[in-house]
Protein backbone atom coordinates (compact mmCIF):
# COMPACT_ATOMS: atom_id res chain seq x y z
CA UNK A 1 0.00 0.00 0.00
CA UNK A 2 2.97 2.30 0.82
CA UNK A 3 4.53 1.72 -2.54
CA UNK A 4 1.26 2.17 -4.36
CA UNK A 5 0.68 5.23 -2.84
CA UNK A 6 4.29 7.27 -2.98
CA UNK A 7 4.27 5.76 -6.91
CA UNK A 8 1.26 7.89 -7.42
CA UNK A 9 3.15 10.91 -6.64
CA UNK A 10 6.79 10.11 -7.56
CA UNK A 11 6.52 7.22 -10.15
CA UNK A 12 6.05 7.50 -14.17
CA UNK A 13 2.29 6.51 -14.75
CA UNK A 14 3.35 3.28 -15.87
CA UNK A 15 4.94 2.27 -12.51
CA UNK A 16 2.54 3.89 -10.49
CA UNK A 17 -0.37 1.71 -12.18
CA UNK A 18 1.63 -1.80 -12.00
CA UNK A 19 2.15 -0.53 -8.47
CA UNK A 20 -1.67 -0.24 -7.63
CA UNK A 21 -2.60 -2.82 -10.18
CA UNK A 22 0.07 -5.09 -7.44
CA UNK A 23 -1.61 -3.65 -3.95
CA UNK A 24 -4.83 -4.63 -5.10
CA UNK A 25 -4.03 -8.32 -6.18
CA UNK A 26 -2.48 -8.19 -2.76
CA UNK A 27 -5.73 -7.20 -1.39
CA UNK A 28 -8.44 -9.16 -3.74
CA UNK A 29 -6.23 -12.58 -3.08
CA UNK A 30 -4.37 -12.02 0.29
CA UNK A 31 -5.85 -10.11 1.82
CA UNK A 32 -10.20 -10.18 2.02
CA UNK A 33 -10.10 -13.93 1.72
CA UNK A 34 -8.05 -14.05 5.08
CA UNK A 35 -10.29 -11.69 6.46
CA UNK A 36 -13.82 -14.10 5.22
CA UNK A 37 -11.35 -17.03 6.74
CA UNK A 38 -11.33 -14.98 10.39
CA UNK A 39 -15.11 -14.50 10.33
CA UNK A 40 -15.95 -18.38 10.19
CA UNK A 41 -12.78 -19.54 12.21
CA UNK A 42 -10.91 -17.28 14.66
CA UNK A 43 -14.08 -14.83 15.49
CA UNK A 44 -16.39 -18.17 16.30
CA UNK A 45 -13.39 -19.68 18.67
CA UNK A 46 -13.02 -16.15 19.93
CA UNK A 47 -16.84 -15.61 20.63
CA UNK A 48 -16.80 -19.07 22.48
CA UNK A 49 -14.17 -18.04 24.46
CA UNK A 50 -15.69 -14.75 25.55
CA UNK A 51 -18.74 -16.91 26.13
CA UNK A 52 -20.51 -13.53 23.95
CA UNK A 53 -21.83 -13.59 20.35
CA UNK A 54 -20.25 -10.83 19.55
CA UNK A 55 -17.04 -10.66 21.29
CA UNK A 56 -15.58 -10.09 17.59
CA UNK A 57 -17.58 -6.84 16.82
CA UNK A 58 -14.77 -4.39 16.87
CA UNK A 59 -12.94 -6.75 14.70
CA UNK A 60 -16.38 -7.36 12.10
CA UNK A 61 -16.19 -3.27 12.25
CA UNK A 62 -13.00 -3.12 11.45
CA UNK A 63 -13.72 -5.68 8.27
CA UNK A 64 -16.36 -4.13 7.20
CA UNK A 65 -14.48 -0.54 7.17
CA UNK A 66 -11.53 -2.61 5.32
CA UNK A 67 -14.04 -4.07 2.70
CA UNK A 68 -15.48 -0.69 1.77
CA UNK A 69 -12.00 1.25 1.59
CA UNK A 70 -11.03 -1.44 -0.59
CA UNK A 71 -14.06 -1.30 -2.88
CA UNK A 72 -13.22 2.47 -2.90
CA UNK A 73 -9.67 1.90 -4.17
CA UNK A 74 -10.61 0.17 -6.35
CA UNK A 75 -13.25 2.40 -8.40
CA UNK A 76 -11.01 5.44 -7.69
CA UNK A 77 -8.29 3.38 -9.52
CA UNK A 78 -10.52 2.43 -12.40
CA UNK A 79 -11.40 5.96 -12.92
CA UNK A 80 -7.88 7.13 -13.42
CA UNK A 81 -7.24 3.91 -15.46
CA UNK A 82 -10.03 5.05 -17.66
CA UNK A 83 -9.00 8.54 -18.14
CA UNK A 84 -5.51 7.39 -18.20
CA UNK A 85 -4.27 10.02 -15.66
CA UNK A 86 -3.55 9.15 -12.04
CA UNK A 87 -2.16 12.54 -11.69
CA UNK A 88 -5.87 13.62 -11.87
CA UNK A 89 -6.79 11.08 -9.25
CA UNK A 90 -4.00 11.50 -7.03
CA UNK A 91 -5.76 13.47 -4.31
CA UNK A 92 -8.13 10.11 -3.48
CA UNK A 93 -5.66 7.26 -4.57
CA UNK A 94 -3.01 8.75 -1.46
CA UNK A 95 -5.29 8.62 1.22
CA UNK A 96 -6.76 5.13 0.59
CA UNK A 97 -3.88 3.62 0.38
CA UNK A 98 -1.79 5.00 3.03
CA UNK A 99 -5.44 5.00 5.27
CA UNK A 100 -5.57 0.93 4.01
CA UNK A 101 -2.42 0.36 5.36
CA UNK A 102 -2.35 1.88 8.25
CA UNK A 103 -5.70 0.20 9.17
CA UNK A 104 -4.78 -3.07 7.99
CA UNK A 105 -1.28 -2.67 10.10
CA UNK A 106 -3.35 -1.48 13.18
CA UNK A 107 -6.09 -4.58 12.36
CA UNK A 108 -3.14 -7.22 12.44
CA UNK A 109 -1.50 -5.97 15.22
CA UNK A 110 -4.58 -5.87 17.26
CA UNK A 111 -6.02 -9.17 16.56
CA UNK A 112 -1.96 -10.56 17.15
CA UNK A 113 -1.73 -8.92 20.39
CA UNK A 114 -5.73 -9.81 21.95
CA UNK A 115 -6.77 -12.74 20.50
CA UNK A 116 -3.93 -14.99 19.78
CA UNK A 117 -2.71 -14.85 23.72
CA UNK A 118 -6.28 -15.32 24.39
CA UNK A 119 -7.00 -18.25 22.39
CA UNK A 120 -3.22 -20.20 23.58
CA UNK A 121 -4.36 -19.90 27.42
CA UNK A 122 -8.07 -21.08 26.82
CA UNK A 123 -7.53 -23.45 23.93
CA UNK A 124 -5.44 -26.68 23.47
CA UNK A 125 -2.99 -26.78 20.96
CA UNK A 126 -4.75 -28.65 18.72
CA UNK A 127 -7.82 -26.34 18.72
CA UNK A 128 -5.49 -23.62 18.04
CA UNK A 129 -4.68 -26.47 14.92
CA UNK A 130 -8.02 -26.90 13.80
CA UNK A 131 -8.42 -22.80 13.78
CA UNK A 132 -5.17 -22.55 11.82
CA UNK A 133 -6.01 -25.47 9.56
CA UNK A 134 -10.09 -23.67 8.40
CA UNK A 135 -8.26 -20.46 8.00
CA UNK A 136 -6.35 -21.81 5.06
CA UNK A 137 -9.10 -23.95 3.77
CA UNK A 138 -11.68 -21.20 4.40
CA UNK A 139 -8.87 -18.43 2.99
CA UNK A 140 -8.70 -20.40 -0.22
CA UNK A 141 -11.87 -21.34 -0.87
CA UNK A 142 -12.43 -17.49 -0.72
CA UNK A 143 -10.04 -16.62 -3.17
CA UNK A 144 -10.95 -15.06 -6.38
CA UNK A 145 -11.45 -17.91 -9.09
CA UNK A 146 -11.97 -20.66 -6.37
CA UNK A 147 -14.98 -22.66 -7.09
CA UNK A 148 -17.19 -22.59 -3.96
CA UNK A 149 -16.94 -25.28 -1.35
CA UNK A 150 -13.47 -26.18 -2.27
CA UNK A 151 -10.38 -25.14 -1.33
CA UNK A 152 -7.84 -23.64 -4.21
CA UNK A 153 -4.71 -25.85 -4.21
Amino acid sequence: MQLAAQAVSSAEPRVAAAAIDAARTYLDEVLLPALNAEEFTLFIAVNSVFSHPEGCEVMSVQHRRIRAMVSDLGKVADAARKADDLKAYERYLQPLLYGLYALIRTHLESEDEAYLPLLDEQLSESQVQVIVTNIGRVSASSMPGAEPGKAAH
